[in-house]
């Protein structure tokens, strides 16, 4: 399977399916915990979290502020498994908890755990957002919790859009601007905890040129569809807001990394009539948006 640009392989659950694999891509192996000691060589550097309905800790030899490359750490999800990131061996190696179950270990390590590590490693910055191609362009939607990001990327989807993410997305920074890195094939319409959702072949598993963020906005149902452009901080906030993870040892270097992203990418506002069945007008803004920024 490749997400983020990796092949990532599990290696002892043969249920869950490779898929494709990328010949220039890493692979990274997910296998089954046989060092006697696992986790508890970490102790606990966070409380317990509130993560996807879960209770769940971070975990590591060193404070979190030393992460870099070298830096291998656990997350702990209680009741369920426990992760490590072995940085010695590249591996993500997993310990079953009473209520794993194959599905529950590639969520973990697909939406939550993969992520934080590209993260952690600073090889891409995470931005929790929906991101499909339009007019060729890939194009990200951000919003607030509740916001409509999922709702809106399944819309497009299903009128054929090729997916990029439904949940986060991988960005780099390149001399020529910003690349958005793909995550994996799946989208989840519904809200449901520990589900990746529906699976889609109409995924690309290349990274693309980032070309506009959508920050949606909820108004009145009777109100019109507007796109707006924003400008300065408020550009900033489109990307702060949709960050993936918000260890404070990293604010700094994150805002960094946003505000020159602002400097290169466009940031557009859009209204959203609070009504399902006005979608459909939606849609067609953003794409006649698409075709008009493109032209």
């Amino acid at each position: 399977m490749i997400i983020f640009n990796y092949n990532l392989l599990f290696q002892d659950e043969p249920g869950l399916e490779a898929g494709a694999i990328k010949r220039d891509a890493e692979t990274i192996a997910v296998v089954k915990e046989s060092a006697p000691q696992f986790p508890e060589n970490f102790v606990p550097r966070s409380d317990w979290l509130e993560m996807s309905g879960r209770q769940a800790r971070y975990r590591s030899r060193l404070p979190f502020e030393k992460a870099d490359r070298d830096f291998s750490w656990a997350l702990e999800v209680r009741g369920v498994l426990s992760l490590v990131w072995d940085a010695a061996e590249r591996k993500v190696f997993y310990r079953k908890g009473d209520e794993y179950t194959p599905e529950r270990l590639r969520f973990w390590v697909l939406h939550t755990f993969f992520p934080l590590v590209l993260e952690l490693q600073r090889v891409y910055r995470i931005l929790h957002v929906g991101s499909v191609m339009i007019e060729g362009q890939a194009v990200l939607f951000s919003a607030f919790s509740f916001g409509g990001k999922s709702t809106l990327t399944d819309y497009f989807i299903r009128r054929g859009h090729t997916l990029l993410s439904d949940d986060c997305l991988a960005i780099e920074k390149r001399p020529d601007g910003y690349g958005a890195i793909p995550s994996y094939p799946f989208y989840r319409p519904f809200r449901e905890t520990e589900t990746l959702g529906y699976y889609t072949d109409n995924f690309t598993r290349e990274p693309q040129p980032l070309d506009a963020v959508f920050l949606l906005q909820k108004s009145a149902p009777d109100a019109a569809v507007t796109i707006t452009e924003l400008k300065g901080i408020e550009k900033f906030k489109a990307f702060h807001y949709s960050s993936f993870i918000h260890f404070e040892f990293m604010r700094e270097e994150r805002f960094t990394f946003f505000m020159q992203m602002g400097q290169s990418v466009a940031v557009y506002q859009v209204a959203i009539p609070w009504d399902l069945k006005r979608l459909g007008e939606v849609y067609e803004m953003i794409v006649r948006h698409c075709k008009d920024f493109r032209g």
